[in-house]
Order: structure tokens, then C-alpha cells, then sequence
């Protein structure tokens, strides 16, 4: 008996699943993509229970005959591509042609769709992979693909789904980004009812923005808009340097209209703003590139959330000067010093720092004002690090979403000549510990009875603010006048389905509309610095990542989250007394070896290595 068999269609189909559809989002994405590439000028998203139960996506685009319809939800059948050759010119949405019946593998299934000029439409349903019923249907124009019951037939899969608020994020995500992709159309997405989220499909990108971020944060942005040599254009809009972020996950891209996630150009945003971003803060971002599609190939990854640039330096100097300009336009100076031109044959290889400390333009807290000095020069700060990332590295994760590669660059210091690796402090350190200096606006170099010991700032905070909010609730300080925070859908989620841990982080919240929140106090350990940008932060990253199963945690994770957002940051200055104090409050820690997150924050160099580097005795 042959130990080689082929897989029957409906298991094939199933694996096919596997590496089409991950979540709701998935499903979402491929069926929206499809009614844009149908010509829709309005589409509408329902779902129920995050999509678990319902996902329908509804459109008035061209339709399909009946004939149309069933090819449809075959394997490899597309109206996208015909040839080999079409694959190197590539300008709709989709083109594998395996999303539908890897959706309909996994669900119950159902489309209805009817051309404009016809008199009837056409009904085709499927349960879980199996034979396709086709029938004579009465329906609008255009067409109506339901989804239930995601799953049902892979309960292993259906396991590991995260919650309603977390999938309903998940899937808001990615209606605010097609939407920001095509302005042109209107959006609606509607969870258990309630409205989400709508566009008008008017055109204008900014009103996009301010039916995701609210009015007043879409007249932050600023506009771009460059034409480029060999056929590139950018277009779009830039926060400018009062709104700011934590994370890069507010950094929209679009190549030819698609959505992607590109290390290389957040790189270059990050370098067009220079010294204007505080350390750790990134600009916001919704930026169009149009590229000649033979230039770009969109066939990289498989959900095509990643592109490959044939001239990727050219690309990254482009967007880095258009965003340069941008600002300029608006009155603000990106302070870049000694600016460098990329090749694409010879990346620098300090490209990926995060951008210098010392923005004039920032508003640092009481707590670090006194500690701060004039900018050191951008180049000398540069050249003291050695990366091992580079921007122009496009590798994206999927299951985070690139997550990964937006993370700040690892950065390690520059090896002492022929020493061995420094060994890592797992005990409590000497009692007796004096603070010297900084050394590259992140590291604190200590001097102590056992030699030498370098202290990462950033950790350290984290800590001893671990620490300060304790297992129990966390004690807060009202604010004279309650702020109002607008969130993302998915920001949304994510504060909802976390808001016992925020209350009992010290912070009082009510909803404030389906998307925004009034904060009537904050904890008392943030109140001294900016409480309202490290709840925003605080919220993004608990957005950023699916939820544990238990309360507990999901308390855990929002306290160290906080500790991590409310610590003072890599590359920022710090006054002598300020260190000293800093490293007194961490010696007086349970675990001061570790930060919450189980990395290290002390590294020593005892001195009898020291001895020997120097040849002594």
C-alpha cells in the first residue's frame, strides 16, 4: 500500500484555512479587499461577538453572474490575474484566489451577489468545506458575504481566539486601514448593533483620520505631498511634534493603495522628524507611495502585508525628505544634523537609531526639566552605537503584525578590546553605590567596592515604579478638570476589556461615547509627569497584544506596562543628584537585578578583570 496519498479537497481546503485565515481580522480583511477590487463606492461591516458568530461584509460593487459566483469560491480561481507575467504587475487587492473557499472551509458560509443590469441574483452557501448549493436569489446589486460560526469544524483553532473586545479590535483595525487607503469610499462597521466606526468616502484623507483619532487630534496632522523622480509620488498626512505615540503601530503605509508594514520606511519618518522626537515617541502617520507597479512586489508574504522595493535606499530617502519638507512647510525645523544619503547598495549602518534626545519642542515633566542640557551633536551620538537590526530588512510577523520589527532596535555597547563578556549582576549589588555620569543618555555608570557597574536607566525606573504600586490598588490623585481621551477601535477594546486593571492602577475612567474616554484621576506615581500621554501609551500597548486568560494576568501585565510607560526613557538626561537618587531607589528593591519584563539592569565589570585589561600586577 502506497505510504503517499493525495489529500481530498475538503482536507486540502482546510489546510489551505490555516494560512489564510488566523482570526476574524483575517476574514475581514480578505472579504473588504475583495468589494474594494469590486469597484464598491460604499461597503458595510456587521459583525457579532467579535466576529466569532458573524462576520458580513456587504458592498455595491460590480456583482458576479451566477457562473461567476461558484467559480468563485474554487481554489486558485481569480479575476485578478491571468498570466504568469501579471503577477510582476499587480494592482488590485488580491490575486491568490484561495481566500474564499479557505474561509468557507472553516464556517458557514454564504454569498449573495447580483450584477447591476441583471434581473436576478445568485445565492451559493457552503458548510464547512463542503459541495457548494447554488440557487436563484432576489438581492441589491452588488454583494453580500456572511460568515458564521468561525471555526466551528477546527475547534483547535477556535481554542486560541482571544476575547469578543479583543477580536472586535482585531477587525476594527483593519476596516480603519482599508478605509485609510481608500478615502474615496465609505466604511461602516457595526459590532452587536452599535456603530463603530464610518467614513463619508468623500476623498479627503483627514476626515478619515478624525473619524479614527477625533476632530481635534486630525488637525494635528500635516500634510505631504511630493512629487519624485522615476515616477514616485508621495502623498499624505504626518502628525506634527505634539502628537506623538509610544509605539509605531499608529504609522499607517499604502503602496499603490496597500496597506503594509515596512521597518525601512518608519525609519525614514523617524529621520525626517531628527531631533523634533523625544525619546521614545514616534509621529503618527498615514502616507500613500505610488510606484510603478513593476517597481514594487507585493507577493512577499502571503497575506501581502509586506513589500519588496527594488530601489528600497532611494525609497527611504524620499520618504524621509518628504517628511522633512512637511514640516518645514508647517514652521518646525527637523533639527537633523549632517544628514546622510542612503544607498541602496550600502545601507548606513547606523540607520534604525532612535531619534537623539534634547527636542526643544518637548514638554518634559517636572521630574526630568531640571535635568536636561543642550543637545549633544546628533552624529557623535549616532556613532557610539553598533545596531543589529537593519531598516532595510522588511521581515514581518503576521501574528503580531510586525510588532517585532517595530520594536525600539537592540543596542548593545561597544566591546572592551580583548575583554571577556561582562558578567551580568544576579545578586543584590555593594550596599555602597555611587552614581558618576551617564554614559550614551541611557546607561548610569556607578562606581562601588567590587569595581564597575552600568545601570540601564530605562529598567531601572521600571523597577522601583514596579515596586511603588505594589500588589494592592494603587492610590490616586484626582485632576482639577477630567480630561477626555480619544481612542482607536481597537484602543477601545482593549481599555474595555481591561478597565478593573486600570481602575485598580489608580485610574478613574468612564466611557465617554462608544470611542472615548473622561479620566477623572490618575495614579499618584504618574501625576508629576505627563499621567494623560502614559494612559494613552499604556492603552496602546495593552491593544498591541492579546489578553491573557485570567484576571490576574491581565493586572500584572498593566502594571508593569505602566511602570514601563511612567519610567524615565532611554535617551533621556539625567541631573547627577537625579541618578544617585534613582540608583539609591533601586538598590532599595526586592529584585533589582531584573525589570518586570526579566530583563537585566545591571551589568558589572569587577576589578580584577579591570586589572588584567590594564595589565596590571
Amino acid at each position: 500500500m502506497p505510504r503517499i496519498h493525495v489529500l481530498t479537497e475538503e482536507l486540502a481546503n482546510r489546510i489551505a484555512a490555516g494560512e489564510v485565515v488566523e482570526r476574524p481580522a483575517s476574514v475581514v480583511k480578505e472579504l473588504v479587499e475583495n468589494s474594494v477590487d469590486a469597484g464598491a463606492h460604499r461597503i458595510e461591516v456587521d459583525l457579532e461577538d467579535g466576529g466569532k458568530k458573524l462576520i458580513r461584509v456587504r458592498d455595491d460593487g460590480h456583482g458576479m453572474t451566477c457562473t461567476d459566483a461558484t467559480l468563485a469560491v474554487q481554489r486558485f480561481a481569480t479575476s485578478k490575474i491571468g498570466r504568469a507575467e501579471d503577477l510582476e504587475a499587480i494592482d488590485t487587492m488580491g490575486f491568490r484566489g484561495e481566500a474564499l473557499p479557505s474561509i468557507a472551509a472553516v464556517s458557514h458560509f454564504r454569498l449573495v451577489t447580483r450584477e447591476p443590469q441583471a434581473a436576478e441574483g445568485c445565492e451559493v452557501t457552503i458548510h464547512g468545506g463542503g459541495p457548494a448549493q447554488v440557487k436563484p436569489a432576489g438581492c441589491p446589486a452588488g454583494t453580500t458575504l456572511q460568515v458564521t460560526d468561525l471555526f466551528f469544524n477546527t475547534p483547535a483553532r477556535a481554542k486560541f481566539l482571544a476575547t469578543s473586545g479583543r477580536e472586535r479590535g482585531h477587525c476594527a483595525d483593519w476596516v480603519t486601514r482599508l478605509a485609510l487607503s481608500r478615502p474615496d469610499i465609505a466604511f461602516k462597521l457595526t459590532h452587536n448593533g452599535e456603530v463603530l466606526f464610518s467614513s463619508a468616502g468623500t476623498g479627503d484623507l483627514r476626515s478619515v483620520l478624525a473619524a479614527i483619532y477625533g476632530s481635534t487630534a486630525a488637525r494635528e496632522f500635516l500634510e505631504v505631498d511630493r512629487d519624485c523622480p522615476e515616477g514616485v509620488r508621495i502623498v499624505g498626512l504626518v502628525s506634527g511634534p505634539k502628537l506623538l505615540r509610544g509605539t509605531r503601530a499608529h504609522q499607517m503605509f499604502f503602496v499603490n493603495r496597500r496597506f503594509v508594514r515596512s521597518r525601512q520606511m518608519s525609519h525614514a519618518l523617524s529621520e525626517g522628524y531628527g531631533l523634533l522626537l523625544p525619546a521614545g515617541k514616534h509621529p503618527l502617520c498615514a502616507i500613500h507611495l505610488t510606484v510603478e507597479p513593476g517597481r514594487v512586489d507585493p507577493n512577499v508574504h502571503p497575506t501581502k502585508i509586506e513589500v519588496r522595493f527594488r530601489r528600497p535606499g532611494m525609497i527611504h530617502q524620499l520618504v524621509q525628505q518628504a517628511t522633512e519638507q512637511a514640516l518645514a512647510d508647517a514652521g518646525f525645523r527637523s533639527l537633523v544634523q549632517g544628514r546622510r544619503h542612503v544607498s541602496e547598495s550600502a545601507p548606513d549602518p547606523l540607520d534604525g537609531v532612535p531619534a537623539a534626545p534634547g527636542d526643544p519642542f518637548s514638554s518634559p515633566g517636572p521630574r526630568l526639566a531640571a535635568g536636561r542640557g543642550q543637545a549633544q551633536d546628533y552624529g557623535t551620538r549616532l556613532r557610539a552605537r553598533r545596531l543589529r537590526v537593519n531598516p532595510f530588512e522588511d521581515r514581518i510577523d503576521e501574528r503580531d503584525e510586525g510588532l517585532n520589527v517595530h520594536a525600539s532596535p537592540v543596542v548593545e555597547l561597544p566591546p572592551l578590546e580583548q575583554a571577556q563578556e561582562p558578567s551580568l549582576a544576579v545578586d543584590a549589588p555593594p550596599e555602597k553605590v555611587r552614581a558618576l555620569g551617564q554614559l550614551a543618555d541611557r546607561y548610569i555608570v556607578c562606581a562601588s567596592a567590587v569595581g564597575l557597574l552600568l545601570v540601564d536607566q530605562h529598567r531601572a525606573g521600571e523597577r522601583v515604579i514596579m515596586e511603588r504600586l505594589g500588589p494592592e490598588r494603587v492610590s490616586s490623585q484626582l485632576l482639577v478638570v477630567p480630561e477626555t481621551l480619544k481612542l482607536s477601535a481597537g484602543e477601545a477594546a482593549a481599555a474595555q476589556g481591561n478597565m478593573q486593571a486600570l481602575t485598580e492602577l489608580g485610574y478613574e475612567l468612564e466611557e465617554f461615547g462608544k470611542d472615548t474616554l473622561l479620566v477623572r484621576a490618575v495614579p499618584s506615581t504618574t501625576a508629576e509627569g505627563e499621567p494623560i500621554q502614559v494612559l494613552q501609551g499604556l492603552i496602546s500597548d495593552l491593544a498591541e497584544f492579546d489578553q491573557p486568560t485570567s484576571a490576574e494576568h491581565r493586572r500584572e501585565r498593566a502594571r508593569a506596562t505602566l511602570a514601563c510607560h511612567a519610567a524615565i526613557k532611554a535617551g533621556e538626561r539625567m541631573a547627577l543628584p537625579e541618578m544617585q537618587r534613582l540608583v539609591d531607589d533601586l538598590l532599595e528593591s526586592q529584585s533589582p537585578a531584573v525589570c518586570p519584563h526579566g530583563d537585566p539592569i545591571i551589568v558589572s565589570f569587577d576589578i580584577e578583570r579591570l586589572d588584567q585589561q590594564f595589565k596590571r600586577g
